[in-house]
């Protein structure tokens, strides 16, 4: 089960530059960081808190959701959550979006 999560979110990675997944919302850092806690946060909870999001779902009940957020240098992060069947978060990515310039 962990290997699959795993690969979930090295595919996701793959993704993110691309229009796979689209955040539909930009949040604060700082407010993600508090809101989502692996373990323990809920789908509902993080929708009552950051509002609705792009997200995509699973046969096997997961599902990710993904939120961009301002980055320190002026570029643009994005926020990758991945809620488990019961709709507990299992683990979180963040980093910067990198673009490559055509």
């Amino acid at each position: 089960m962990k290997w699959l999560l795993i690969a979930m979110l090295a595919l996701l990675a793959a993704c993110s530059g691309t229009r796979a997944l689209q955040a539909s919302k930009n949040v604060p850092y700082a407010t993600l960081e508090q809101t989502v806690q692996p373990g323990s946060s809920t789908r509902e909870q993080v929708r009552a808190a950051l509002g609705e999001s792009t997200s995509i779902s699973f046969d096997s009940g997961n599902e990710v959701w993904m939120y961009t957020y301002p980055a320190v240098s002026g570029a643009q992060g994005e926020y990758v959550i991945l809620f488990g069947g019961d709709g507990v978060v299992v683990k979180v990515r963040s980093g910067e979006v990198y673009r490559v310039k055509q």
